[in-house]
């Protein structure tokens, strides 16, 4: 059955490709920009991403309802000359005439660059066949690819000023929707965790492979006990090296689908401060102990950390100084400094500092660059 097409959008031609993924970080904020696009009226099928073959994208792209294109290839393991290296090389030229064939075919109105790797073959692309070029920078540094066609592009959408791109908007940085139905629900989701209802609870999460280090400094203070209820994504990594004694009130989990909920219904957040992670624990105004990466790319996630704890929010702790002592002693005074006397859901909504229609922001800056042809035929006087 043919799907309809909405005004001038033609899914075979025109439309949208939005280039990245790797990671959920760089792909999630894509999903929510193309969320937003089509609640406006474009043509779900108008929408193609074009990411990684290696990617979390696999999985949920499709789960979102767009097609994807999923390209060989992998990020360099750092600057140095190495067969591995030269292989990761090759298949990103390689990846790069695939995703350039693919913008020519598909001759797209605009591509939406999530940075990363997994963006460069559609990204490169769009500057080769003049095809408008809008990123979308996740953290406060920004990525590589972002910082190499910066140069092409008719406007950077980014978390906050500074990043290091031309034509900077501030936007903020799209958060799923799930986060902004958390954010609505809030502590009354504690209903369906299980959790205590009266007393604190940490969520504590290192990404999908998970955080060595944070996972070892929850373990080690576990070892001491008296540790308030704790809901730990330990993450695909150490997953089998999961202590057997851990106690009750440490409840570890591979991975957790619902984890904006878990977010939402907690009092504190130990995490790593990755560029989606932060936008999230920004808008649901959650008090946040966080450990930046120690080689991450340009020192982003120090950055990204750096807004949450000048926003008052966050305290940042040194990778190498982390461990279980570390954890026991500052999850103890953040939670006195944000003990509440009155309604705790009301007390973390006013202390939000992120910015609830982000992916309206950058789909706005999507349709002021895209060609004419992209926009819905309702839309056409607006987007003039």
């Amino acid at each position: 059955m043919k799907s309809k097409k909405v005004g001038a959008v033609d899914a075979s031609q025109g439309g949208i490709i939005v280039a990245g993924g790797g990671t959920a970080g760089h792909l999630l904020p894509g999903i929510a920009v193309a969320d937003a696009l089509v609640k406006r009226g474009w043509p779900r099928e108008a929408v193609l991403f074009v990411g990684s073959s290696r990617g979390v994208e696999l999985e949920m792209v499709p789960a979102a309802g767009y097609g994807l294109v999923a390209l060989s290839g992998r990020g360099l393991n750092g600057r140095r000359v190495s067969p591995q290296n030269l292989l990761n090389l090759g298949a990103i030229i390689w990846a790069i005439f695939r995703g350039s064939w693919i913008v020519r075919r598909r001759r797209p109105s605009v591509v939406l660059s999530l940075g990363g790797y997994a963006a460069l073959p559609a990204g490169i692309g769009a500057v080769i066949f003049r095809v408008p070029l809008v990123l979308a920078e996740q953290n406060a540094a920004a990525s590589a690819a972002n910082r190499l066609m910066t140069k092409f592009a008719k406007a950077a959408a980014v978390p906050c000023a500074g990043t290091g791109l031309r034509n900077e908007v501030v936007t903020g940085n799209p958060v799923r929707q799930a986060v902004l139905r958390a954010d609505r629900d809030g502590r009354s989701l504690r209903n369906g965790l299980g959790w205590p209802i009266n007393k604190p609870v940490i969520v504590v999460f290192g990404g999908s492979l998970g955080s060595r280090r944070i996972n070892q400094a929850v373990w080690e203070a576990a070892k001491v006990g008296d540790l308030p209820f704790i809901h730990h994504v330990v993450g695909r990594r150490d997953w089998q090296a999961l202590p057997k004694n851990l106690p009750a009130n440490v409840m570890s989990y591979e991975y957790d689908d619902d984890l904006p909920n878990a977010m939402a219904a907690s009092d504190l957040v130990v995490c790593r401060p990755g560029g989606s992670s932060v936008a999230e624990i920004a808008l649901l105004g959650l008090p946040a102990v966080l450990v930046p990466l120690p080689n991450a790319p340009n020192d982003h996630q120090s950055r990204n950390a750096k807004f949450l704890v000048d926003s008052g929010l966050a305290v940042s702790v040194p990778d190498e100084e982390f461990d279980g002592e570390r954890f026991r002693d500052e999850i103890e005074r953040m939670l006195r400094k944000f003990r509440s006397e009155f309604d705790p859901d009301l007390a973390r909504r006013e202390r939000s500092v992120g910015y609830r229609d982000a992916a309206e922001r950058v789909a706005d800056l999507v349709m002021q660059h895209c060609l004419a042809r992209c926009v819905p035929s309702d839309q056409k006087d607006e987007a003039l």
